[in-house]
């Protein structure tokens, strides 16, 4: 009974994962970020703020809200899904160098990097569940 109860969970994390986002597989792991460690321009003082964006999954659009907080010595990037209970995601990587932001959580659940377009939006490429797809951020309205 165990044993079965032990199959049918995995069926469903491969079943989790076949639902990611439509695109491509990436070429690389999918928590690593691109030029991690090597050294950063400082965060362009443009990408602060609050920024929202819908990822597009194939089971349901997900709103997703962006914080971006540079006041701090260190940046800190904080995701939320409101359609999700208001989960906050945690990541293990944040990279802001210049205009070009990258962050990503353990494991290579979820991973983002883009760059600013202009004042009000961020485009880049969201990695999950082994899939890439397209995802514009845009400046979220002033409270």
């Amino acid at each position: 009974m165990r044993t079965l109860a032990q199959m049918l969970i995995l069926a469903f994390v491969a079943l989790l994962t076949a639902c990611g986002p439509s695109g491509n597989r990436p070429d690389q792991p999918v928590s690593s970020l691109r030029n991690a460690g090597e050294p950063a321009v400082a965060p362009d003082p443009r990408l602060a703020g609050q920024w929202q964006a819908v990822l597009t999954t194939s089971v349901d659009p997900r709103p997703l809200d962006l914080t971006i907080d540079l006041s701090a010595r260190d940046p800190v990037v904080t995701l939320t899904s409101p359609n999700q209970g208001g989960a906050v995601i945690a990541f293990e990587q944040v990279r802001l160098d210049g205009s070009r932001i990258g962050f990503a959580t353990g494991l290579g659940a979820l991973r983002f990097e883009g760059a600013l377009d202009g004042d009000n939006t961020i485009a880049g490429e969201v990695f999950q569940g082994g899939f890439t797809s397209p995802l514009t951020w845009t400046r979220a309205e002033p409270y």
